[in-house]
């Protein structure tokens, strides 16, 4: 995998930078282009296994470089490794590149922590392509008018889901489990808006067992009716209600920067862990809706998976989409679903 690097980029101080920072990751050879025309060139002639772009660049941006190696066009490998640099993109860009099956984003400016976090990542496991049939069709159409791109995320953060979800979170709020809800977070904002609004602060709630000193916002409580009867998977809960909770204080107090990068990190450790060792329990227990159960677990990685690459490219949807993500997870999947399955423990 870490064998020849293409860095492209059409400023040069940015390009060889990042060139330096990529050779120091491992790679045996890192080479450059000067922009997606250079680049297809390059990967011509040069072969290389792995691909750092910035987004934007002319004639060809990264956008549109993307869409013809997954196409296959010019006999290019479909398959390889794509991190895209971006700086303001649309989200409608963004929503293209990851149906393209982008395998990562950066922020520019490109911090070295946050290359090698990427670079490690894609390294061990490369995000599963599709076949080059899939994205030649894509790229026939007008992206302005395709609908293609329109998956995972968008699917289940409806106007009524969404509802539905602050009903139950305001439910907690009545029995004195949760905070409000935040207004500027959630009202009138569609998965596919581009604002990124910052909720006002609200006083925080003592968690049990916390000191009143303790000033950390908190946004739900755990409550004894939250158990789904299984210790092991109790406690992998309250691991996703300290994720909520984290996310939350940092929203509210109006932070930036790493810190939702490391709470999205914990997030794709508890799904790994969670999802296997929930389905291993049911399984042994014989638990009759464990095919729906593994199917939903299926839908709400593939979501996961989508806002989590949305928020690589744009920090800003941490607030809103990645927020919203995780209120539908604890809801509609912990506090709707997994309780169902209390009486097999």
């Amino acid at each position: 995998m870490l064998e020849k690097c293409l860095v492209v980029d059409d400023h040069e101080m940015i390009r060889e930078t990042i060139a330096i920072m990529a050779k120091s990751q491992g790679f045996n050879e890192c080479i450059t282009a000067t922009d997606g025309a250079d680049a297809m060139s390059k990967l011509y002639h040069e072969r290389p296994s792995f691909i750092i772009t910035d987004l934007q660049m002319e004639p060809i941006d990264g956008l549109e470089m993307l869409r013809l190696i997954r196409s296959g066009r010019y006999g290019l490998p479909h398959d390889i490794p794509i991190i895209i640099l971006t700086a303001n993109a649309a989200e409608t860009v963004i929503a293209q590149c990851i149906a393209f099956d982008v395998d990562a984003f950066l922020v520019k400016p490109v911090n070295k922590q946050s290359l090698q976090d990427r670079i490690s990542q894609l390294s061990q496991q490369a995000k599963p392509k599709k076949g080059i049939e899939h994205y030649f069709a894509m790229y026939e159409q007008d992206p302005a008018k395709s609908t293609a791109f329109k998956v995972n995320g968008t699917v289940a953060f409806t106007d009524d889901v969404l509802k539905e979800v602050d009903a139950v979170i305001h439910e907690h709020k009545e029995s004195g489990t949760a905070e409000p809800m935040l207004a500027n977070a959630t009202e009138n904002v569609t998965p596919s808006s581009t604002e990124h609004s910052s909720p006002p602060p609200v006083a925080p709630a003592a968690e049990e067992g916390q000191p009143e000193s303790d000033n950390r916002k908190k946004f739900i409580k755990w409550q004894d009716r939250f158990t789904v009867g299984h210790p092991e998977l109790d406690q992998s809960n309250k691991e996703l209600l300290s994720i909520i909770n984290d996310t939350y204080d940092l929203v509210v107090t109006h932070h930036e920067g790493n810190e939702f990068d490391d709470i999205a990190k914990r997030f794709q450790h508890y799904v790994e862990d969670h999802i296997e060792l929930e389905e291993d329990l049911l399984t042994d227990a014989n638990y009759p809706r464990l095919k729906m159960h593994k199917d939903m677990h299926a839908r709400l990685v593939k979501q996961a998976e989508f806002v989590i690459l949305k928020c690589q490219a744009d920090p800003g949807f941490y607030k809103t989409d990645f927020f919203r993500l995780l209120r539908f997870w604890w809801v509609k999947h912990v506090v709707q679903e997994d309780t169902k399955y209390k009486s097999l423990f």
